[in-house]
């Protein structure tokens, strides 16, 4: 018995809390005994720091028969696992190896979805093929099925490839132009399709993803907040179902938590985000583990790193790799290992320097130089900010918005620590650094932190 809750249990702790609510709220469940188990998962997917033990007076037969429940019932509503089958099905009728069962199938979905379907305008595509696949072939009796669905459908599909083909060239404009683009332009109408319940929910729900990175970029964060809350809602909803989209939903919720400081909060939605892995596990174990480090519980986030090497070694993406790697090298630093943070840097740089200055530069330099300031290497210090022209670098980067300017103020303490500036430039410098306002919750942490860190060196000038 004691063996078979262990199994439950651990099968429990991969579930997401917007699962178990799912389960609960859709479903006609009666039996006060699977109630009562549900409800417990419920609480230790919300707790899993003090969860509640599951009742072992209770039939095992129970655990795995309700196991075996969830596990169908989840997998009926995978948006995921659904493209995956119509992905198959489509590839049978392009390949003329369709077979009878799965005709039916589809018959069967054709008769159940409607627009408001995650996958709506990739059945209607899928339909269209299997249309004249039975129109060559003279099959009357699933023709007319198939025919009606795609004349009752036309015009919402329509509408979401029109749809669609915006959100193309939003995408475009979003990420291409950044900084420089009007926001306004998009706000209202990603948030529009975003609301339109007359769209499949795949396309609304790419909006709603656009819609926070905007907000996100101008930090807009109270109405990032906004946004998110209203998502949770949306998510509840079987139609927007799959671990990849709660996963990804969760990271970028700890991701607005953290800008917010409300890191309780971040640290149980990044915990969440982690919990199982795919593709962005590296992006969201970023995320918690800057939320760790600012509640200064750097032992665990230096172990959940150590723990993700393998992903960091297998990712493409040079954002999340040089992204981790500055958090890696600062996380040294804090838990006293300057010079393996040192070195490790150096020779990330040595590798890897076309791609740090096309990726994330300010963010390695400024862990780096962290690291050399603590060791007391300042000539080294020094010498590696002049070759790079990283205080210029800094300035460009940041002229045109409010900034923390962290490589400079590096740089100028080990200036003056090698006597080659006297104290009064010092002063003066650093004053033009801390004469910038920050309306920022992150950036006030960060620049209090800094002064931290420059009175370890110059007591007094800040």
């Amino acid at each position: 018995m004691k063996q078979k809750l262990s199994i439950f249990t651990e099968y429990t702790k991969t579930l997401y809390p917007h699962e178990i609510g799912y389960l609960l709220e859709h479903n006609k469940i009666e039996d006060e005994e699977n109630l009562r188990i549900l409800s417990t998962i419920e609480y230790n997917s919300l707790h899993p720091q003090n969860p509640k033990p599951f009742d072992d007076t209770i039939d095992k037969r129970k655990y795995s028969n309700l196991k075996r429940w969830i596990e169908t019932r989840l997998a009926e509503k995978d948006v995921d696992r659904y493209f995956v089958w119509l992905s198959e099905i489509e590839q049978k009728i392009l390949t003329d190896s369709i077979l009878p069962i799965e005709e039916k199938a589809l018959i069967k979905q054709l008769r159940r979805v409607d627009v408001s379907h995650y996958h709506f305008t990739r059945l209607y595509e899928v339909a269209q093929h299997f249309r004249d696949y039975l129109l060559i072939r003279m099959r009357i009796i699933y023709y007319n099925p198939v025919s009606d669905f795609l004349d009752s459908y036309r015009n919402n599909y329509r509408k979401a490839a029109e749809v669609q083909s915006v959100l193309n060239d939003a995408t475009y404009d979003i990420i291409s132009r950044g900084e420089s683009q009007n926001p306004e332009k998009w706000v209202q109408y990603l948030a529009e399709v975003f609301r339109d319940k007359t769209l499949d929910a795949y396309t609304r729900y790419r909006a709603v993803v656009r819609l926070m990175y905007v907000y996100y970029n101008y930090r807009r964060f109270d109405d990032l907040k906004s946004i998110t809350l209203e998502l949770d809602q949306v998510l509840k909803s079987p139609h927007f179902y799959s671990k990849r989209i709660l996963a990804n939903y969760y990271g970028n919720r700890a991701m607005m938590h953290q800008k917010r400081m409300e890191l309780d909060d971040a640290e149980k939605y990044g915990y969440l985000s982690v919990r199982q892995k795919n593709n962005d596990y590296l992006y969201y174990v970023n995320i918690l583990c800057g939320v760790l480090v600012k509640q200064q519980n750097y032992i665990e986030a230096l172990k959940l790193m150590h723990n993700t090497f393998g992903e960091l070694k297998n990712t493409n993406s040079f954002f999340n790799r040089i992204g981790f790697v500055s958090l890696y090298v600062r996380t040294l630093v804090l838990n006293g290992k300057a010079k393996q943070a040192a070195d490790y840097a150096k020779s990330f740089f040595e590798v890897y320097r076309k791609e740090i200055f096309s990726h994330r530069w300010h963010l390695f330099f400024e862990a780096y130089t962290l690291a050399l300031l603590r060791l007391g290497k300042y000539r080294q210090l020094i010498s590696l900010v002049r070759r790079n022209d990283l205080v210029q670098k800094e300035k460009n980067e940041f002229g045109r918005k409010p900034y923390l300017a962290v490589i400079r103020s590096f740089y100028l303490i080990a200036e003056y620590l090698e006597t080659e500036i006297n104290e009064e430039v010092l002063q003066q410098q650093l004053e033009e650094v801390f004469a910038v306002e920050y309306n920022e919750f992150t950036l006030q942490y960060k620049r209090d932190e800094l002064k931290k860190e420059i009175n370890e060196y110059v007591p007094g000038v800040v």
